[in-house]
């Protein structure tokens, strides 16, 4: 949700200023505004942080920090104009640090405004950060394209400089040598591009390729081979081959321009940063380390100068609306979103994306009715169908949830893609909801044979075979299964104590339980299994206590509700 900052004004000093407090001075004012871009920025309210910087610059003669914190959120905001007239602010200063991004927002405008020299004279000092590098080289390739032709673009993307990340160009290669009638050469650069960061953008664009200038059944076998994928990727694909039967092959990325080309540039290379970040985050979380909210105003000010270049960049408007949803900002999230029109293949993905932005701020029922909507359109693809059918779920409608899920499994083909092991595990949960057993056994071992790598279906079908004491040497076998996949996984040490345990083998079975709750410390299943060890242990002070805990976790009321009567009465006898 949109975190956003209150500040309450005090008076102090009432019998100095009787009428009340004393009006703001100007350096008050412009020290508040500086004070609240930094607590905006800090909540990543990128549009409040902008707003607050530039009244901070505008009312007095700001310092150069504050105008680069105006310049970066004016920018993050998505209002790359009157960024542009303070990247000129920038430059002019006698203290020229980090000017990359201020060069690279006035030759995006130049480009945009096919003032090609202009662009190129923006781009024409060396790059200050080296990561920013390769895509001023990349602008100012399309930029002398702009003012000459495909060829001469050609020519910077050659230049041999060991300084430069060359990762990026392939894609920009095969758009030029396009242009330039070359094709041999730009599918051999597509391909390379495949290899390196092209990403779903550059396998758009090849699949594109293929359907206008590939060999009779080419495009067709390359969308093929991806069938079996999951997520965007698959969704492309279907769309290609749909037109390929249709014999309308796509005319996407056929003549690139040069402001279209520097959007790609910036978005791709934004997308790289805002993958290193969560990775980044993604490894110190494993590690332990306590790691604040994320910060991704750089790629979304990058993104933002590329839906400048290119406002109609689909791919980019979801990666922009993506980080406005992580930042809480749900309303311009959306509005993002909604820029994405039904024949995209991004379109399924951000009805998606919407309904979890609506979820976080508890509009639900809003959440169902634009996945509803979307299940409704065809170029929406599975995935807005399972994720409707998760939230109906969620919801506690179930009868409607399992009618979905139905609806997706009986579209499968034979032998259904791997990633659709999901389909069945979801819809046997849905059936456990509703005790329903008898129905969700069958799709957990489906989901297993589709995914015998899986650890998720793996460890829900043994953990519920050894839930019910049924099947327990099998059980055993899927639970040691997923620990060898996933060994740091509480969630499947807790399984395996929990087989342990449905065998009488109390011995064996506390240290694995002890061990899932040291990773797992505030989920109340885990928690509510330690306790029950420990009591048949005879350790029935620490069992109540681990009980008393499993409260404090807000349980499901099934599980409130068997904890409360093992306090009362603790755990029957076992059966001899």
């Amino acid at each position: 949700m949109l975190r956003r900052v209150k500040y309450i004004g005090f008076c102090l000093g009432l019998m100095a200023f009787p009428s009340g407090c004393a009006t703001p001075q100007p350096e008050e004012s412009v020290v508040g505004d500086y004070l609240s871009g930094r607590f905006a920025a800090q909540a990543n309210e990128v549009g409040a942080a902008a707003n607050a910087f530039e009244g901070a610059r505008s009312e007095l003669a700001a310092t150069d920090e504050v105008l680069r914190s105006a310049f970066l959120y004016q920018l993050a905001a998505g209002d790359v104009e009157n960024a542009s007239s303070l990247a000129d602010e920038i430059l002019d200063n006698d203290e020229p640090e980090d000017d990359d991004l201020a060069r690279l927002t006035l030759a995006a405008k130049a480009l945009r405004d096919e003032n090609y020299q202009e662009a190129r004279t923006a781009l024409a000092a060396d790059a200050q950060i080296d990561y920013l590098a390769a895509p001023m080289l990349i602008l100012d390739a399309w930029a002398i394209t702009g003012a000459n032709d495909a060829r001469a673009g050609l020519q910077v993307l050659a230049q041999q400089d060991k300084e430069i990340f060359r990762g990026f160009h392939p894609l920009h290669q095969a758009l030029l040598f396009e242009k330039a009638d070359l094709i041999s050469e730009a599918e051999t650069a597509h391909q390379l591009s495949l290899a390196t960061y092209g990403g779903l953008v550059g396998f758009e664009a090849y699949g594109a390729f293929l359907e206008r200038t590939g060999e009779d059944g080419a495009a067709e076998a390359f969308y093929n081979q991806v069938l079996d994928n999951s997520g965007l990727a698959r969704v492309i694909a279907k769309q290609g081959l749909q037109r390929i039967k249709k014999g309308k092959a796509s005319n996407s990325f056929a003549n690139t321009s040069p402001a279209q080309g520097g959007a790609l540039a910036l978005h791709a290379f934004a997308q790289a940063i805002l993958e290193q970040i969560e990775e980044q985050r993604s490894a110190a979380e494993e590690a332990g380390f306590r790691i604040g909210d994320p910060n991704y105003d750089m790629p979304l000010a990058l993104i933002q100068i590329a839906l400048y270049l290119d406002p109609s960049f689909d791919h980019g408007q979801w990666l922009a609306g993506r980080i406005l949803n992580i930042y809480g900002d749900t309303e311009n999230a959306i509005s993002m979103f909604k820029r994405i029109p039904q024949s995209s293949p991004y379109f399924g993905q951000a009805q998606i994306d919407i309904a979890t932005g609506l979820v976080e701020v508890d509009r639900a029922s809003e959440a169902l009715k634009i996945l509803r909507a979307a299940t409704r359109n065809p170029n929406a693809g599975e995935e807005a169908r399972f994720q409707f059918a998760n939230l109906l779920v969620k919801e506690k409608q179930y009868d409607a949830a399992i009618s979905v899920f139905d609806d997706l499994i009986d579209a499968l083909p034979q032998e259904p893609p791997t990633d659709t092991w999901r389909y069945f595990v979801a819809r046997a949960a849905t059936h456990m909801e509703v005790d329903q057993w008898k129905k969700a056994e069958p799709d957990l071992i489906r989901a297993v044979e589709i995914a015998p790598k899986q650890a998720i279906a793996l460890n829900y079908l043994g953990y519920s075979w050894a839930e019910r004491g049924e099947n327990l040497e099998k059980a055993f076998d899927l639970i040691e299964q997923a620990v060898a996949l996933e060994p740091n996984s509480g969630a499947y040490i807790d399984s395996l104590g929990w087989a342990y345990y449905q065998s009488n083998d109390f011995q064996t079975a506390v240290g694995h339980l002890e061990h899932a709750a040291s990773l797992e410390p505030s989920d109340p299943t885990v928690t509510d299994h330690l306790g029950d060890v420990y009591w048949r242990l005879g350790r029935k002070i620490e069992a109540r206590y681990q009980w008393r805990h499993v409260l404090e976790l807000n349980p499901k009321d099934k599980l409130r509700e068997a904890v409360e009567k093992k306090l009362k009465d603790g755990l029957p006898e076992l059966s001899k």
